[in-house]
């Protein structure tokens, strides 16, 4: 064998292969491990003395191309992300982390270690019901983010740094109030306007159209006549809750059940708290102290304007262990001393015990007897759906095995993606739609999908029978939508026509009110607008904009579905500037936020000089190509 292995290399076959394969390497840039570092290892931009790798540009791509499916499109592609400009942005967000990064090392910020720990104790996210940190959530934290403990506290060192810096950028100055005034006076002024609207669906006079006026009008817009591919399904299912009614357990079942899980039904001994935790001691005796006077911790606490939390249900382990050695040597109704933790100073009282042991079993036979009923549904459905699968390798359709399964059939002849039959409506019955019809759509005629468990005992399986593909629907069949969509079509223009004399008479001074007598028209005076809260819900988005940009007696004209709109500017309402407001508030927020991003982008800029920047545009720009083939 090792010497035709040694003939075969030798050959001026092989030799042949290599050489092509060398030459692919070479074009498509796999020669990079030949010529020198690999492509993801090659170096995309340097801030300072540091540098971004390929690798590193690539990672935090994909985690931004995430975060943007999310926001934008759930389809969004890595090509079409690089194409908007999201892998340019990815690498400037990158450069600027390292540009603060290396001047938080120059001037020496370290954020300690016990910082972070007090900033992950403070996180509500991170603790249990009692208050005490869950370590068990950190951990699958850490593991999913595939984490040491201590590259964790690392990397929020890191990051405490970073807000440290910036925190001390947004010291800036609170905006002027001579600012604020002009800025409040532009934005609270309302404007007033005039509106008419015509309502393209009620205006008639439309004389019936002839055959030919039709067949024109379906042959020059075929979109609106399409007819979606509609598929014939067989679906079968089987629910565990249906087998389990015919599921029958006998009291000696029963107890026999019982007996046998005599230690598993066994409970540890439990207690209801109702806890109060306070910042300091002495706050904290005074509040034991009012309790045990009271002998209400509640009330006391209410008092004192504190919040007692109810915490039933506590075993010893689900404590904090200082909390747990009180807890568990209380009595019932006592009142504790002071307990410190991490957390604060607690206050404890003691609400009730329940002893541990078994439940009898009078008290929990109905559980089991459910219990015993839905595991031998679970069993039985197993069995089922085992043989489901016997039956159909050997080639039955599901029509022939229904009855012998036990499986509920349902027949659906034409229905589309969206899960609406061929009259627009849903079908009376289709068991968990959205798994059925994404199996069905994605199989040939003739296939069945594979068993679907819903992970709530309930089993699907579904198979095409027929296939109408999409089209444009035949005129007779399509007539109905065609007379209808001529007629809207003809009123629609007719509406807009209309607009267009409307706008035209308003602007020569003409009343909107004149215009009430004509068909499908009606006016209005609106709400007043303004550029803070102040609007109108009647009037479209792209309206109300164009209201601030015009003059006294101008005209802005929208059109909303079937409704065209006419609005005259009619009035402007001046207001106060040094009137007292709560949003001057916000306007002096805003402010003061645009100058901090101002102060961020000019502070940029100057560590620009003091760690260059330097970017590979040659690299940067077959990065943007990947993928375009």
């Amino acid at each position: 064998m090792l010497q035709w292995m040694h003939r075969l290399m030798n050959s001026w076959l092989v030799k042949g292969l290599m050489l092509f394969l060398t030459i692919s390497f070479s074009i498509w840039g796999i020669g990079d491990i030949f010529r020198g570092k690999p492509l993801q290892q090659r170096t995309v931009a340097t801030v300072g003395n540091s540098s971004i790798s390929v690798q590193q540009l690539n990672h935090l791509f994909d985690e931004t191309l995430a975060q943007a499916r999310q926001k934008i499109a759930p389809d969004l592609t890595a090509q079409q992300a690089r194409q908007i400009g999201l892998l340019d942005k990815t690498l400037d967000k990158e450069i600027k982390r390292e540009l603060i990064d290396m001047d938080i090392r120059r001037l020496g910020i370290d954020a300690s270690q016990k910082a972070v720990l007090k900033m992950l104790a403070s996180q509500p996210q991170l603790r249990n019901k009692d208050g005490s940190f869950n370590r068990q959530l950190f951990e699958q934290i850490l593991e999913h983010g595939r984490l040491s403990e201590q590259g964790f506290i690392a990397q929020e060192r890191q990051e405490l740094s970073r807000r440290i810096l910036l925190t001390a950028l947004e010291g800036i100055p609170a905006a002027s109030q001579t600012a604020v005034d002009a800025l409040y006076e532009a934005r609270a002024q309302k404007r007033i306007l005039d509106v008419v609207t015509v309502d393209a669906s009620k205006i008639g006079g439309i004389a019936a159209p002839d055959d030919k006026a039709l067949h024109a009008f379906y042959d020059g817009n075929p979109a609106l006549f399409m007819a979606p591919e509609y598929r014939s399904l067989t679906v079968a299912s089987l629910s565990t809750d249906d087998l389990a009614k015919d599921v029958s357990i006998t009291d000696d079942q029963l107890k026999k059940e019982y007996d046998s899980r005599h230690d598993q039904l066994a409970q540890p001994e439990r207690r209801d708290i109702v806890q109060v935790v306070v910042e300091n001691e002495d706050k904290a005796k005074h509040l034991a102290e009012q309790a045990r006077a009271q002998g209400d911790l509640a009330g006391a606490a209410k008092e004192e304007k504190e919040s007692a939390v109810p915490l039933d249900g506590l075993e010893q382990n689900s404590l904090m262990p200082d909390l747990s050695k009180v807890v568990f040597a209380m009595h019932e109704g006592e009142i504790s001393a002071p307990v410190k933790t991490q957390l604060g100073w607690h206050v404890i009282a003691l609400k009730k015990i329940t002893p541990a042991g078994v439940p009898s079993f009078d008290t929990i036979k109905e559980k089991l007897r459910a219990d015993m009923r839905r595991d031998q549904a679970i069993d039985e459905a197993t069995r089922i759906v085992n043989r489901l699968d016997d039956q159909l390798a050997a080639g039955r359709s599901l029509d022939d095995i229904a009855n012998e399964l036990k499986l509920h059939l349902v027949k659906i002849s034409g229905i589309d993606a969206k899960g609406l039959l061929q009259n627009g409506k849903e079908p009376e019955e289709l068991p968990d739609g959205s798994v059925i019809l994404k199996d069905a759509f994605a199989q040939n005629v003739g296939d069945t999908s594979p068993v679907e468990d819903d992970k709530k005992g309930n089993y699907y399986i579904v198979s095409t029978d027929n296939i109408t593909p999409s089209g444009v629907r035949p005129f007779e069949a399509a007539k109905d939508r065609v007379v209808a969509a001529w007629k809207a079509h003809e009123q629609a223009l007719k509406a807009e026509a209309e607009a267009g004399k409307i706008a035209k008479a308003l602007r020569d001074g003409k009343a909107a009110s004149a215009f009430d007598s004509d068909e499908g028209v009606t006016s209005r005076t609106s709400a007043p607008l303004s550029q803070l809260d102040d609007t109108d819900a009647g009037l479209p988005q792209d309206l109300r904009a164009q209201v601030f940009k015009i003059k006294k007696g101008e005209v802005a004209t929208a059109t909303e579905g079937d409704k065209q709109i006419v609005a005259r500017l009619a009035g402007i309402v001046n207001v106060d500037a040094v009137k007292a407001d709560p949003r001057k508030n916000r306007i002096a927020g805003e402010i003061k936020k645009s100058e901090g991003n101002e102060l961020l982008d000019q502070y940029l800029e100057y560590l620009r000089t003091i760690f260059p920047v330097k970017t590979d545009a040659a690299l940067l720009e077959q990065l943007r190509e990947q993928g375009s083939d």
